[in-house]
């Protein structure tokens, strides 16, 4: 069921990132033909997790999301998000998001970290319409070969936790 999960998502828009003596910008602009790219997530990768949550609607994964507790930092990194496609636009997102938010929280998380691509502008829109900020980029992640023109861009929501 979970190797049927549509975890694409087509763009006409991205993020250029240009580079500056000191720093980066990151320009919007648009493309033709718009770029279509999936992912893919397995149960294995799942069960590595700290968290892992389904969303299931009838007999059909419609959602899937995890993430690793760093303790060094007391950081929580979302390793997966993803929304079928048929199923975008009901909250399914929001509500696995939600559901990492607390489980960051019960692991003592003071952050919940995020990383997607300069090309991925619906799930940076997704990201900061629910308080994320953009922390960083890494142009060197991806290898050239597989990802030409794509850098990773680092989001971060800040977790109202105490330590112990």
């Amino acid at each position: 069921m979970l190797e049927r999960l549509d975890t694409s998502f087509v763009t006409d828009a991205i993020y250029r990132v240009i580079r500056e003596s000191r720093g980066f910008s990151l320009v919007e602009r648009s493309i033709d033909p718009p770029l279509r790219k999936s992912y893919s997530v397995s149960w294995h990768e799942l069960e590595a997790a700290s968290a892992a949550i389904v969303a299931v609607s009838g007999a059909a994964i419609v959602g899937v999301a995890s993430l690793s507790y760093e303790r060094w930092n007391r950081r929580a990194v979302a390793t997966h998000l993803y929304v079928d496609a048929a199923a975008r636009g009901q909250g399914v997102g929001s509500r696995l998001l939600h559901e990492l938010q607390s489980r960051a929280n019960a692991l003592g998380a003071r952050s919940l970290f995020v990383e997607t691509q300069n090309v991925n502008l619906p799930a940076i829109r997704f990201y900061e319409r629910r308080g994320f900020a953009l922390v960083g980029l890494d142009t060197s992640l991806y290898d050239p070969m597989d990802t030409p023109d794509e850098s990773a861009l680092y989001l971060v929501l800040p977790l109202d936790v105490r330590p112990d």
